[in-house]
Parts: C-alpha cells; sequence; structure tokens
C-alpha cells in the first residue's frame, strides 16, 4: 500500500473515521482504525462492536493495499503535522510497519492484518429513505439533551418514530423530568420502519445520536435504511451504522398532548436571559429550583436561598390564572435555548405536574416536571 495526500484533507478523513474508536479495548485491533487505499481514493474506519464508522476521500494512489493502526496514535500524528503539507503513506511489508512521511517528519506505527479487524456488516435492507441535513439536525439537536443516565432505564435512547397519525417523523428523548420532541415531514419510504409497541419505531442510543449529529451535520441529505437490529446513514463521503437499543419506549403521549387554557407568551429571549441570570443563584441541592407565578406587571421569576436571591418580572400575555409553582432552572434555560420562535408560550398543568412549553410554526414540543414550592416568594413583587 502507497498514497499520497493533503494534510488537510486527511485530517478531515481522519476525524470522522475514527469517531467509533473504542479507547483501551481488550481486543487490541478493535483499538485500531482500518485504512485501505484503493481506486484513487481511500477509506479510514473505526469500530466498538456496535457501532462503525468509515469516511473516503480521494488521494494519489500508486499501490492499493489495506492495513489497521492505532487509530488514537493516527489521529494524533495527523493532527500536529503542518497544514498544507503532502503526507506519504507507505507499507513496509517486511517490518509490518506503516510509514508515514511529511517534510522532514518521519513516524511508523506497527499493524495488524486488515482482514482480523471486526468489521460490521452495512443494514441493506429495511426502511429506505433520505432526510434532509437540517431536519437530521431538528430531529436529534435537542432531543439528545433529554436522555436518562441511569443504566438500563427504558428512557435512555432516542424514539424515532412516525406521530400525529403518521403525517410527522417524530424523535423523542426524556429522563423523565424533561422532554424534548421534534418532528419533520414523513420522508418516502420511512413507513417501512420497524414496529415498537405497535409503533413504526426504533430506538437509538445516545452514543448514536452524538455520532450522527457530528458525522453529517453539514450534510444536505443523509441517507438512512432501518431495520429491526441496526440503523444505516451514509453520503457519499461517509458511512455509519450503529446497534439499535432492545426495548419498549414508555408512553409519552400523555405529556405532550392536550394543553390546559391556562398560559403564559413571553418573549423567548427575554425569559432567558432572566432565567440564566437568576438560575445561577439556585440551588443543586433543592434541584435548581425557580419559583414562578403569573401577576398583573408580567411573569414572575424568583430565586432565593443561603447564597442570594432575586425576583424578576418578564413582560408576559398571561391567560387564565396562573397559581405559583417551581420548575428547574436548568432545565428551563436548556428549554428556552432550543426553540427559536421569538415568542414561546407556557402552560402550567398543576393537575399533572407539567409545564408545556410550545411555539407556533416550529415543530418542537417541551416538557418540564413542574416542582413544589413551600414559599411565596413568587407570589409577585412587593412595590412600595
Amino acid at each position: 500500500m502507497k498514497f499520497k495526500i493533503n494534510r488537510d484533507k486527511l485530517a478531515d478523513i481522519v476525524t470522522r473515521g475514527v469517531s467509533s474508536a473504542p479507547k483501551n479495548s481488550p481486543a487490541v485491533i478493535a483499538n485500531n482504525a482500518r485504512i485501505i487505499a484503493q481506486d484513487g481514493a481511500i477509506s479510514i474506519a473505526t469500530t466498538d462492536f456496535e457501532m462503525m464508522v468509515e469516511a473516503f476521500g480521494e488521494c494519489e494512489v500508486e499501490a492499493n493495499g489495506a492495513t489497521t493502526i492505532d487509530a488514537m496514535k493516527l489521529k494524533a500524528v495527523v493532527d500536529r503535522l503542518p497544514k498544507g503539507v503532502d503526507v506519504s503513506i507507505t507499507m513496509d511489508t517486511a517490518k509490518y510497519e506503516l510509514v508515514c512521511k511529511a517534510g522532514r517528519s518521519r513516524t511508523t506505527f506497527p499493524t495488524l492484518a486488515a482482514e482480523d479487524w471486526p468489521a460490521r456488516e452495512y443494514a441493506t435492507d429495511g426502511a429506505k429513505f433520505a432526510l434532509e441535513g437540517c431536519d437530521l439536525i431538528r430531529l436529534f439537536g435537542h432531543t439528545a439533551q433529554a436522555l436518562s443516565t441511569i443504566p438500563n432505564s427504558p428512557m435512555q435512547g432516542v424514539f424515532l418514530h412516525f406521530a400525529d397519525d403518521g403525517k410527522r417523523l417524530a424523535a423523542v428523548g426524556t429522563t423523565g423530568t424533561i422532554l424534548f420532541k421534534a418532528t419533520v415531514p414523513v420522508p418516502d419510504g420511512a413507513e417501512d420502519m420497524p414496529l415498537n409497541d405497535n409503533r413504526p419505531g426504533v430506538i437509538l442510543s445516545s452514543e448514536t445520536v452524538s455520532s450522527v449529529l457530528r458525522l453529517f451535520r453539514n450534510a444536505d441529505t443523509v441517507n438512512v435504511i432501518v431495520n429491526s437490529n441496526s440503523i444505516f446513514f451514509y453520503t457519499d463521503t461517509t458511512r455509519f451504522c450503529s446497534s439499535l437499543l432492545v426495548g419498549t419506549y414508555p408512553n409519552y403521549l400523555p405529556l405532550v398532548s392536550n394543553p390546559v387554557a391556562e398560559s403564559i407568551v413571553v418573549s423567548r429571549e427575554s425569559c432567558a436571559s432572566t432565567v440564566a441570570l437568576l438560575e445561577t443563584f439556585a440551588s443543586k441541592e433543592l434541584g435548581h429550583r425557580l419559583q414562578c407565578a403569573g401577576s398583573e406587571e408580567g411573569f414572575v421569576i424568583a430565586v432565593g436561598g443561603t447564597t442570594g436571591g432575586s425576583v424578576d418580572v418578564v413582560e408576559a400575555t398571561i391567560s387564565g390564572e396562573i397559581a405559583a409553582f417551581g420548575i428547574n432552572g436548568v432545565f428551563m434555560k436548556t428549554m428556552l435555548n432550543s426553540f427559536r420562535a421569538s415568542s414561546i408560550a407556557l402552560h402550567p398543568d398543576a393537575r399533572n405536574r407539567r409545564i408545556l412549553f410550545l411555539a407556533d410554526d416550529e415543530h418542537l414540543t417541551g416538557v418540564i416536571a413542574m416542582m413544589n414550592i413551600a414559599t411565596d416568594l413568587a407570589s409577585g413583587p412587593k412595590h412600595e
């Protein structure tokens, strides 16, 4: 194997290609990246047995070949090479080494055979559809923020499925106390997705979702193949496949349905700014609790504790009687920053212990569990 490539192009391929490399796997070869040089192009791939990513790029191939080398060492070497320099990579079959030359720099890597590398099979059967890159970000960009970290929790992953009577493709992520549901129009072919609890859909791990966002964030279109065991995303330059989580996703529909008539409509930016300031005073021991209420002057947000306190009023349009309620300030800050609309409606539902977040013409729904409050701090500002 022998090829030449520009360092910047190589760095891009390596960055994408090593993103699924495990750290200190007991199977030594699993720590390696597989490199294939063939027909004027190279591919660099890594796998942790659950996920596999493969990145492609053009180069000057003088001799075809394949081998594997330590993925993290490869990235460290390529990252430190001067930008714009040409890199020559050659396989020394006598010593079983890969030699990387760039200017006066020369690095050798011990190799292991490519045929022993634990490659995953790409899914070729199942539902096949294409997603616009912006839709991929819309589906996973926020839902990935609300995932349970409790081992074996049914809420560990993102539920990708049909919603709204099959008219939308939805992704849902929740920890049990905060939930995001994002939807896009159903792409052609997605109706063949496997069923999960009689709903067409699959559960993606948090690692899968993070990798998809990292790899395809700037893609115009991403092709997807889904079957009952795995999901496969690919473009002309990157391929990624992953196992699916096994289990039944909790029925989240009661949480996002039937908002109460009472509402607080605020400027998203103004409310987010206020929450960001007050949340710094919120106690971690009390769950970062902010106390909120409606008043004649607007939406009251308050916090108090041994580290200080504050009360502020956000200009708002209030419909109905809004009783005081508590909310996690960190979750509220995350929620407000996830929307893009200029105004957002909060629907505090004391009966069901939830606050529903909605915005016009934005296919994103948020829910935060309501917290108890023990004082009248948020009953309204007192002016002399």
